[in-house]
């Protein structure tokens, strides 16, 4: 029996990625890596077969690699990557084509197993002008071109570097463990034909087994070494994780969350502490029991089916409420690692609101532009505003006509009792937020009403109604003329943050554009139908009013009269006194009419010193009447000139009453007018009805 010692070469292996590596997994986990941070990849072995491929761009597959030119350029990037990836750990290049893309060697004991690309990112906002010139250039469809674009993650470059390295660290870490996981194989392998030699040349193999469980204690030592990486491992896809730009969460198959990154914290307020499962997420997050019923199970049910069907999760866009009671809108996208749920929150709050915010100043400026009324449209605002954080309550005030004093304008989900109390309260520093914010023309913000001096008179009535705050911005015209308040109520002391005075100042511009275009539409009414001199209705105006008065009093049967009127020898007025004030005359007769007519009675001027009064129920005795008061009135009335000398003047009337041969307005403006020659023609300062009765013979008509 030979007592030498027995020398056994361990061979050397011939081994690939694909033999270290669980592709399946490692597939899976590159996958959700990509839901994580948005960068596709491309794995090639060392024979340039692709083992993974996950995130292409629309941009290059639907149109890069689909046009001669463009296809070139990719072809371009592609040659330089594989050119220069010797000479570094990694290479970049930017495509011909506006792209950047990325290349890194997989490289285990020396020798490269495969490449690791990246790409089609951007790394910074794209420029849609050089976007549009290509489209053109290629002849591709803008719009959809450029959608795809806008699809291409934008990474800044200083980001590369760290995710590619973590990315190639973590492919070669998996790849030793495989490596490692072969050697012991082949190492039992080998101890097993050993073995099977022990019971022959046990004192021969003594010396081999010792050597041989030297070299298992080594590879025990390497397989801890891999588990500490491992664990190193976890720490930086945490890091990663965290450092994401959407909220991530991940549970398990029973629904207990595991992981929440510090983004998602920064959202919504909650924590691991208040997160123990996925129920207590739903009944915090979607308070409506009905919306978390229909909508938010059956999206997770929705998704469950979809991974076990091999299909791609829904996406979900909903509201979420935030521990501190604000509601944040959300896509939510869910992907699976192994039976883990690893669940992606992006914020677009910012969007949605602007949104929202847009479509419903186009749908209020929609009614300002049809002139719908003013009431309508503030409480439009109102509604508008309050559908953004249900928590507030919302009303606007309206400057009175006399300046001093707020009204009621559109305030839908305050308590009647308290709009009534504070309807035509008298604005002043310390009348509540609204009466202050009015009088000093500043916001006035009012977070506790109870401790607020400017609420000292009115905390008990705020306190019945449960008010708790108050904000109140004044409403100012384009010329900074006071139009009213916008006020914020809530039931909570609460203060308001950056985007709560952002939108009360929007929701008080709007107001302020309704309101002076229904001002600016009265005034032009009114001027429109008004004489300027008199502010009586103009000639046209008072036909229009005169003309509905004979039509009512046709169709219910009544009487109606009309008065016609002018003053007597006011040219000599004119000439003696001058033109000024013979306007003066003309507005001072005017108020005199006002003054004694009924407020049913319609007057107005129809030119020159001619002026017409319509009395509606009126016969011709009362008609006659109210003429002679009207007579009298006006002579009684001191004038004054320019120089200060005072005078009066004498008017001529005539009146016509509606009877079946008159019944028209044209025809009773003849009559009338008749009647007044004939008034004029006896002496003026006198009332004739038509036809032809005089002052001195008042029975001569009868109601």
């Amino acid at each position: 029996m030979s007592t030498g010692t027995h020398v056994i070469n361990e061979p050397r292996m011939d081994y690939r990625f694909t033999d270290l590596v669980d592709i399946d997994k490692f597939h899976r986990m590159l996958a959700s890596f990509y839901q994580a941070t948005g960068i596709l990849h491309g794995l090639v072995d060392h024979e340039n077969k692709v083992i993974s491929a996950i995130g292409w761009q629309e941009a290059c597959t639907d149109f890069h690699r689909q046009h001669p030119l463009s296809n070139t350029r990719c072809l371009e990037s592609n040659c330089y990557l594989s050119e220069h990836l010797h000479q570094a750990s990694f290479v970049g290049s930017t495509c011909k084509n506006g792209l950047v893309d990325y290349a890194t060697p997989i490289v285990i004991e020396g020798k490269q197993l495969a490449t690791l690309y990246f790409g089609q990112i951007l790394h910074e906002a794209p420029d849609l002008d050089y976007f549009r010139k290509q489209a053109r250039e290629c002849g591709f469809e803008k719009e959809s071109y450029l959608a795809a674009i806008r699809k291409v993650p934008v990474i800044p470059r200083e980001r590369i570097e760290p995710i590619m390295a973590f990315y190639v660290e973590l492919a070669q870490m998996l790849a030793e463990a495989g490596l490692d996981r072969l050697r012991q194989r082949d190492a039992e392998q080998r101890l097993a034909v050993l073995n099977q030699g022990l019971e022959q040349a046990i004192e021969q193999r003594t010396e081999e087994l010792a050597a041989k469980n030297q070299l298992l204690t080594r590879e025990v030592a390497e397989r801890r070494r891999t588990e500490r990486a491992l664990r190193d491992s976890q720490k930086q896809l945490q890091t990663l994780l965290d450092s994401s730009p959407t909220g991530i969460g991940m549970s398990d198959v029973d629904g207990k969350i595991t992981y929440i990154n510090r983004k998602f914290i920064e959202l919504f307020g909650y924590d691991m502490e208040d997160l123990a499962t996925v129920e207590d997420w739903y009944r915090l997050a979607y308070p409506d029991k009905d919306f978390r019923d229909k909508v938010v199970r059956a999206w997770a049910r929705e998704a469950i089916a979809a991974k076990s069907g091999e299909r791609r999760p829904p996406i979900l866009e909903a509201p979420i409420r935030c521990k501190n009671g604000d509601t944040r809108y959300v896509i939510i996208t869910l992907s699976w690692v192994d039976d883990y749920r690893l669940v992606n929150f992006s914020d677009i709050t910012g969007r949605w609101l602007a949104e929202r915010r847009d479509r419903a100043r186009n749908a209020t400026l929609e009614l300002i532009a049809k002139a719908a009324p003013l009431r309508q449209i503030l409480h439009s605002i109102v509604l508008n505003v309050q559908a953004e954080d249900q928590r507030m309550l919302c009303s606007i005030l309206l400057l009175d006509g006399d300046g001093r004093h707020l009204r009621n304008g559109a305030a839908p989900n305050l308590p009647d009792f308290y709009n009534q109390a504070i309807d035509g309260v008298e604005i002043g520093y310390g009348v509540g937020s609204c009466g202050t914010a009015a009088h000093t023309r500043q916001r006035v913000i009012v977070a506790d009403i109870q401790r607020h001096p400017h609420w000292a008179a009115f905390k008990d009535l705020a306190a019945s109604a449960g008010l708790a705050s108050c904000w109140s911005e004044p409403i100012l015209s384009s010329k900074g003329r006071l139009l009213g308040t916008f006020a914020i109520y809530h039931r909570q002391p609460s203060e308001p943050n950056a985007a709560a005075l952002e939108l009360i100042g929007h929701a008080a511009n709007l107001a302020s554009i309704a309101i002076e275009r229904h001002l600016a539409d009265a005034e032009l009414e009114h001027q429109a139908h008004t004489d300027f001199l008199t502010e009586l209705a103009n000639r046209r105006r008072f036909i229009e009013l005169a003309t509905t008065e004979v039509a009512r009093a046709q169709r219910y049967r009544t009487s109606v009269s009309l008065i016609m009127f002018d003053i007597d020898h006011f040219k000599a007025v004119n000439d003696r006194y001058g033109h000024k004030t013979g306007d003066n005359v003309l507005h001072k007769l005017a108020a005199t009419v006002r003054q004694t007519l009924r407020d049913v009675d319609i007057a107005g001027r129809l030119g020159g010193e001619e002026f017409a009064v319509m009395l509606p129920e009126t016969g011709a005795k009362a008609a006659w009447d109210a003429a002679e008061r009207l007579r009298l009135a006006i002579a009684g009335t001191e004038m004054q000139a320019e120089s200060a000398e005072r005078f009066h003047v004498t008017i001529s009337m005539g009146i016509a009453t509606l009877t079946d041969a008159a019944c028209d307005i044209e025809t009773l403006l003849k009559n009338a007018d008749e009647a007044l020659y004939t008034a004029k023609n006896n002496g003026r300062d006198q009332v004739c009805c038509f036809p032809g009765v005089f002052r001195s013979d008042p029975a001569g008509y009868s109601d």
